[in-house]
């Protein structure tokens, strides 16, 4: 069963207690008794730190980690000149410390993105990097955070208008110097939810924007160098980019539309004996597999992303941002959970309907063949049923109201109406109906949701468009 059908019976996982949060009188404290004391461990890992890189020990006091991911470990740090100054007068730092494997070119890369989009607009900038031999590290503002699964569940309609209005002025910036974050998720947005902060951190994935295929390269504007977004680099593969079960290479995603038989790969001739069927032929299988960019993080993945589309652009970052807001709309993180790409595309199946992805697969150049149909659901439903409200009212009349609790059944899944989590016929969900309110979030909310996960990249909405949108539109 799909993330999405669990998503609407299982409860939400019971809240960790265990943060790292500013008390009210600006001390940071530790919530755990676990976390009174730095580890034995993280006091090594900080020790060889300071060993192989003097510089930091003469300039920081590094106190704990704070963070750690495939690519680098964070630390909390502050000045040493300010070791006899209380909490709340010292400068907190996050010192991010990569790993000596980490490409020199994805370092620099990085770097640039730091140096030349932060320090504005909710964007991370840089104070310092240090470097010696194999071990460099970034020294970057830090701001008390918690963590997303903390506060998904209690953010009103106001607070969440806030909190993706940062996140689409962030996107916006970064969009601008043409670069795709690839890695967008609230981990890497944080919020200092009493001081109303936010930060877009963590490039190292980070890619610059292609010209379609139909336009010459050229060499970027910005001093901003990192690979293109569909390069077919031979670096090893980042973050979460697993791999999907061996059975599952053999589904047809990967064939490109009017796939022809022949004696191998590129022959031109009549359609393929496989097409549309359960199987792969030998002629098909020994097809190159499809290249394109899978950085990021599983379950913020977009169709193309997931379809192997290799000219990606700015629409990945929008993607996930959709997905943090219906997040936050249902209450419920993760909301995609799946293991690889073929259940991920199950998932969005699920959500979206068989039709609506079939369509996309075949605009971007692929043929997506499914066991089973799906018709779709209706977030705006799913958010009424998870939050525990009464279901969204008629729109007009294109939309047929689910009616009361004795209304007759749903006719497509036969539960009735105050169950029922299909999708109306004939309504657009991205169209706003300003006297409904779901849940407590006004309709707009679910209308920009409905623009982000458009499975089309072509036709989801930008940042820019976003911040006019009427759920993000200032007053």
């Amino acid at each position: 069963m799909s993330r999405i059908r669990e998503i609407a019976t299982k409860a939400q996982n019971k809240i960790s207690e265990s943060r790292l949060d500013v008390s009210t009188n600006g001390s940071i404290r530790k919530k755990t008794e676990d976390q009174t004391t730095t580890s034995k461990d993280e006091k090594r890992q900080i020790n060889e730190l300071l060993h192989k890189l003097p510089k930091l020990d003469k300039i920081f006091e590094v106190h704990r980690k704070i963070g750690e991911g495939t690519f680098s470990s964070v630390y909390l740090g502050s000045l040493r000149q300010h070791a006899d100054l209380p909490a709340t007068q010292k400068r907190w730092f996050a010192i991010k410390h990569l790993v000596p494997t980490a490409h020199p070119a994805r370092v620099e890369h990085e770097l640039r993105c730091l140096q030349d989009m932060g320090g504005k607009d909710h964007v991370i900038g840089v104070e310092l990097c240090l470097r010696h031999l194999d071990t460099i590290v970034f020294v970057m503002p830090y701001i008390p955070h918690r963590k997303f699964s903390e506060y998904v569940g209690d953010m009103d309609a106001a607070e969440l208008r806030r909190y993706m209005r940062a996140l689409m002025i962030a996107l916006k910036r970064v969009h601008s110097f043409g670069v795709i974050h690839r890695d967008v998720k609230p981990s890497n947005f944080l919020y200092d939810r009493e001081n109303q902060r936010y930060l877009l951190v963590d490039f190292g994935l980070a890619q610059r924007l292609c010209p379609p295929p139909d336009e010459p390269q050229r060499e970027p504007a910005s001093p901003l160098g990192p690979p293109p977004a569909h390069s077919n680099n031979t670096r090893k593969r980042v973050r979460c980019e697993d791999e999907s079960p061996p059975g599952a290479k053999r589904v047809a995603l990967d064939l490109r539309v009017g796939a022809r038989a022949g004696a191998g790969p590129g022959a031109v001739g009549a359609a393929c004996a496989c097409a549309g069927a359960g199987a792969v032929c030998g002629a098909c299988g020994a097809r190159p597999a499809a290249r394109a960019a899978r950085a990021g993080t599983q379950g913020f993945r977009p169709p193309e992303v997931l379809l192997k589309y290799p000219h990606q652009t700015t629409a990945v970052d929008m993607w996930a941002g959709g997905v943090v807001l219906a997040s936050a709309l249902t209450a419920r993180y993760p909301f995609f959970r799946a293991a690889d790409d073929v259940s991920a595309l199950a998932e969005l199946a699920d959500l979206l309907g068989t039709h609506a992805l079939q369509r996309t697969a075949a605009a971007l150049g692929r043929r997506l063949v499914t066991s089973t149909w799906r018709r779709g659901l209706c977030l705006r439903k799913l958010c009424a049923r998870l939050r525990g409200g009464a279901p969204p009212p008629a729109a007009g009349p294109h939309t047929p109201g689910p009616g009361g609790p004795a209304g007759p059944p749903c006719e497509r899944c036969r539960l009735p109406p105050h169950h029922c989590l299909c999708l109306d016929d004939g309504f657009k969900a991205e169209e706003v109906v300003r006297s409904r309110v779901v849940a407590g979030f006004p309709d707009a909310a679910f209308a920009l949701v409905a623009r982000l996960l458009e499975p089309d990249p072509r036709r989801r909405i930008s940042a820019s468009d976003a911040l006019l949108h009427p759920f993000l539109r200032e007053p």
